[in-house]
Formats: structure tokens, sequence, C-alpha cells
């Protein structure tokens, strides 16, 4: 079970949310950071994009082109002004939880590394 280690209550959203490490593997290479779990949220996880270069490099992967463009919702529950429109495939593990292929949208994400969904 995941336990958290830092509790953000700040506002509504992050009630139901805390910062866990998670590990991205690619091709037996690993990249340790910091990601946000959020109980309420996320239909998708999303990677800031000023860490993407760093992972991409470091795992020797590459952004892909998403076929359609995507919109998110904030916290605030606004629609983002920026379009979505690259993702990153990798393999997550957090604690000893590990799943295969996650799908991570490219975007500004505020304060976080990496905002999980319900996987």
């Amino acid at each position: 079970m995941c336990k958290p280690d830092e509790i953000l209550s700040k506002e509504n959203y992050f009630e139901k949310s805390f910062l866990i490490n998670a590990h991205l593997i690619s091709q037996k290479r690993s990249f340790s950071l910091r990601s946000l779990i959020d109980s309420d949220s996320a239909v998708y996880t999303i990677i800031h994009f000023n860490l993407v270069n760093k992972v991409c490099e470091e795992l020797k992967i590459q952004p892909i082109s998403l076929a359609k463009e995507k919109l998110i919702r904030g916290y605030d529950e606004k629609i983002s002004k920026k379009t979505i429109t690259h993702k990153i495939l990798l393999n997550l593990i957090i604690e000893s939880h590990k799943k295969l292929t996650v799908s991570m949208l490219i975007a500004d994400i505020d304060h976080h590394e990496v905002i999980l969904s319900k996987l």
C-alpha cells in the first residue's frame, strides 16, 4: 500500500491527493521522479513538458504525436487554453506495483512532475 509522505490540502482538489516516488522504465533504463496521485481525477496521466526532454534523453525514447489534439480541465474545472499534441509511452513502477505501457500526455501542469490518473 502506498503511504503518502506529504499531504496537500490547500484546496479541495488536494484533499484526496498525495505525492509519491515513481519510476519510469524503458528498455532497462529507469528515471525516478515525484508524482501526484489524485484519487478524484484525472482521466489522463500527464507529465510536465519541462521534464519530457530529460526523460526522453535518459530513457532513449521519443515523444509521439497524437492523432487528435486534446484539451484538459484543470483542478479548478477550467479548460486549458493550450492544446496537448504529444505523449510518451513508458512502463511505470510505484513501490512494487508495475503498470505496462502507460500513456503520458505532455502538458504544463504547474508544480508537479507527473499527475497520475486512476491506472
